[in-house]
């Protein structure tokens, strides 16, 4: 029977830290601990395979400089992250959420218990954080959402962003059959939206809108 385990990876400076940590999950009988270090490289094995589901992190060494974040950031979409030691503050906890693209966050003055418990909630899709984070977070992705629009409008396109979205695919080299299987829509659709763009444009073709808007400087946002 295949192991249904949460299988844990741990990345830690501090030595008693990090070796409590492993004492502490590796007796939750539905947690499975892979590998503990103090450096990144050292878990690359276990991080860099279908091995693990979790990395457990320390905050401070993702905020040291790019490079850590940079190489989790990286990771597969599979191996989730849980930044832990994080203060109080929101430009902390909101630099964990948006730069390093975590799964949860856990403050310095956590329990044991809190942590099992947000391992099983990023585990099963969720993230607990308090209200205040989560409107900041909406607060921030509405924004860019905003500024992004505004963008594409003093451009004077006027696409909207499902349109935006195609385009980018489209400038990745996908077919209106693979964009269609990415956005799970109708390949039809995706042929709508196309002469839409083509038509807002006054381009004759989907490869000369991309160049158009990369002749101008003006590059395809990314979601």
């Amino acid at each position: 029977m295949q192991d249904q385990r949460i299988r844990i990876a741990i990345l830690h400076s501090n030595q008693l830290l990090r070796e409590s940590l492993h004492c502490c999950l590796e007796h939750v009988p539905s947690f499975a601990i892979l590998q503990t270090a103090s450096r990144l490289d050292e878990l690359e094995a276990v991080l860099g395979s279908d091995r693990s589901d979790l990395l457990v992190v320390e905050f401070g060494l993702l905020s040291e400089g790019g490079v850590y974040r940079q190489r989790i950031c990286a990771l597969s979409s599979e191996v989730k992250t849980l930044v832990i030691d994080v203060s109080d503050n929101e430009d902390e906890i909101l630099y964990c959420i948006e730069r390093v693209g975590a799964s949860g966050y856990l403050p310095h003055n956590t329990s044991v218990e809190e942590l099992i418990r947000n391992i099983k909630a990023i585990m099963r899709g969720e993230t607990l954080c308090s209200p205040r984070i989560a409107h900041l977070s909406f607060q921030r992705m509405s924004q860019r959402a905003r500024r992004g629009e505004e963008a594409w409008r003093a451009n004077g396109t006027h696409l909207t962003r499902r349109e935006t979205e195609i385009l980018r695919l489209v400038e990745h080299g996908l077919s209106n059959k693979e964009i269609a299987t990415r956005l799970k829509i109708e390949v039809s659709t995706v042929k709508n939206h196309m002469h839409n763009i083509l038509d807002k444009l006054q381009l004759p073709s989907r490869h000369s809108a991309v160049n158009h808007l990369k002749e101008q400087g003006f590059s395809v946002p990314r979601s």
